[in-house]
């Protein structure tokens, strides 16, 4: 009976702990799209922050400041632009990793206050941005690369006394501070991710934080939300669909930082990008980098603020919205709010359009205060004509009411572009990296720039290793991780498969000795073999079963595959 009442118990505090978290995201979830902003004393050589101090010279590189001097920055203009542009907070880079802070700090001379400037930015800019109701967020880099005693064997202590006290500078002397926008450089965290995360709670209890404290590899920074996190990151792509909170980083350019002759990206592949992040029920993190004298380049200004005019016009399938009910396809993305579904036509398809079925009734479908579209509706799937001559340049919003509130059903994938008999159906492995891009279902989905990846933490300290230099690269690293695993689809009933395709993910992963299986009467029974994966592809005698698996049995470096497909025998 104690345990039945202590597991009762532990499932309401996990229970509240979960609505509490939803609660305090939902200003975020609902704010879709932030202004990034990448700054320093770098943008007077146009190059890349923080990563080019290495190319450029450590001591030239850190001597920039003692020429920064941006005499055109304007607070309330940098909040003036992220409001026309359609940007809902704004998060700026307090310190990057190249150490140098954008705020008065009593813990290094290396900061703002140093400079022929002399003027807390960071001081400015929370106050024009609480005056314009604009949540203001701080980006901060746990690593200072320009200080010696980051992760030095003998003295990190003594940095991860400094940099915490930065934290706590950053959370008390600007007012409210709506998130914490940690960063990962490619090794564990010099500070303990605890002692950062209570700080920031303690300090700021109402602050969201991302979830960079933990991650040993990008793969996790990416995707793993961990004990120290509310979302996760990926950075520079936009894929899948999320079973947890997350926010696409990306640049409207070329760098993060400020770049010489850069162009942004057109008006179409913007708003794309934010429409991908919010039918993925995700946010975007969209970066633009200030020039050496604080102002926005008037090409990019331009481009965002043509962002903000057309979300102004189709605000309503954007903003207070969820991602779903239909899961992102290439040709589209959908959002709902109440009994409104809205799908976002992004490519130009036909004016005959179909869709999958949803188990709720369509009462009428318009173009997003338009005209009615035709359409007809049956149990296998739902059929539109939008003609070409009503699209919209950008992206055509098509508005559906329908009978019930559409966060009652479960999201719906789009129609397989491959026929694979593995689509869509139940997966699991054994063991994933978190619930989002890396899980089972990754490599049942489509979607090349998902994958399943084994998960971590399991058997191992990492713990330990925090205040280490044991970059992800370093084989060190990779022998935290697994080597091997499985990973397993069920059909939903015996299915006749004789073909096989196996995609290994590009980057680092090396699997090598692997096995596809088919279980019967309890048995797992080898019927392919494999010595090296890459892109694989294998005819087999014709099997019948409800389950089959890839078991990889050694590998080298990170484990990933794309996608497990199986198809049927042809006639």
């Amino acid at each position: 009976m104690k345990k039945i009442i202590l597991a009762l118990l532990l499932g309401v505090i996990s229970s509240q702990g979960f609505s509490q978290n939803l609660e305090r995201l939902k200003w975020w979830s609902d704010a879709k799209m932030g202004l990034f902003i990448h700054w320093g004393p770098v943008s007077l050589i146009g190059e890349e922050i923080s990563w080019s101090r290495k190319r450029y010279g450590a001591s030239k590189y850190d001597a920039l400041y003692k020429r920064f001097n941006p005499v055109k920055f304007n607070a309330k203009e940098w909040v003036a632009l992220a409001k026309a542009s359609g940007m809902k907070y704004i998060v700026l880079t307090a310190k990057h990793h190249d150490g140098f802070c954008l705020f008065e700090t009593k813990t290094t001379e290396y900061n703002i206050m140093n400079t022929p400037f002399g003027r807390d930015v960071c001081k400015e800019l929370a106050e024009a941005a609480h005056e314009a109701n604009m949540p203001i967020c701080w980006y901060f880099s746990v690593a200072d690369w320009k200080d010696p005693d980051c992760r030095n064997p003998k003295t990190n202590s003594v940095f991860a006394d400094r940099a915490v006290e930065q934290v706590r500078e950053l959370l008390t002397n600007y007012g409210k501070i709506s998130l914490l926008w940690v960063d990962y450089e490619g090794s564990p965290s010099p500070i303990e991710p605890k002692r950062v995360f209570d700080l920031a709670r303690k300090l700021q209890p109402r602050i969201i934080i991302n979830n960079r404290l933990e991650p040993f590899t990008p793969d996790e920074s990416h995707a793993y939300l961990g004990k120290y996190a509310d979302y996760t990151t990926p950075e520079g792509f936009v894929a899948g669909y999320g079973a947890v909170p997350w926010e696409t980083c990306t640049n409207m350019g070329h760098q993060w930082a400020w770049k010489f002759n850069d162009t942004p990206r057109s008006l179409k592949e913007s708003l794309h990008t934010l429409l991908r992040c919010v039918g993925g029920n995700g946010n975007l993190l969209f970066n633009i980098g200030p020039d050496s004298l604080g102002t926005f380049p008037a090409n990019f200004a331009k481009r965002a603020f043509e962002m903000g005019t057309w979300l102004s016009k189709n605000k309503e399938a954007v903003y207070h919205t969820k991602g779903g009910v239909l899961t992102p396809s290439t040709d589209y993305v959908s959002s709902y709010k109440d009994n409104k579904m809205y799908l976002h036509l992004l490519t130009n398809t036909s004016e005959s359009i179909n869709l999958p079925a949803i188990p709720a009734k369509v009462i009428k479908v318009n173009i997003l205060n338009g005209k009615a579209v035709n359409y007809t509706q049956n149990k296998n799937g739902i059929s539109l004509n939008v003609p070409l001559n009503e699209r919209d340049s950008i992206a055509t919003i098509i508005e559906f009411t329908l009978d019930k509130s559409a966060s009652t059903i479960r999201p719906i994938i789009p129609i397989s572009t491959t026929n694979s008999l593995a689509y869509g159906k139940t997966a699991m492995a054994s063991s994933s990296l978190g619930k989002f891009l890396h899980d089972p279902t990754a490599a049942f989905d489509d979607n090349s720039e998902t994958y399943w990846k084994p998960g971590r933490r399991e058997d191992v300290d990492f713990n330990q290793y925090y205040g280490k230099d044991i970059n992800y690269e370093s084989q060190a690293c990779k022998d935290l991780f697994h080597h091997s695993g499985f990973l397993e689809v069920n059909l939903g009933k015996p299915q006749k498969v004789g073909k096989i395709k196996l995609s290994e993910r590009n980057r680092n992963s090396e699997i090598g000795k692997f096995e596809v299986q088919y279980l019967q009467n309890g048995k797992w029974i080898p019927v392919a073999k494999g010595d090296k994966m890459g892109e694989w592809t294998k005819t087999v005698s014709p099997v019948t079963a409800q389950k089959f698996r890839v078991e990889i049995l050694n590998s080298k470096g990170y484990i990933g595959i794309n996608e497990f497909q199986l198809f049927a025998v042809k006639p």
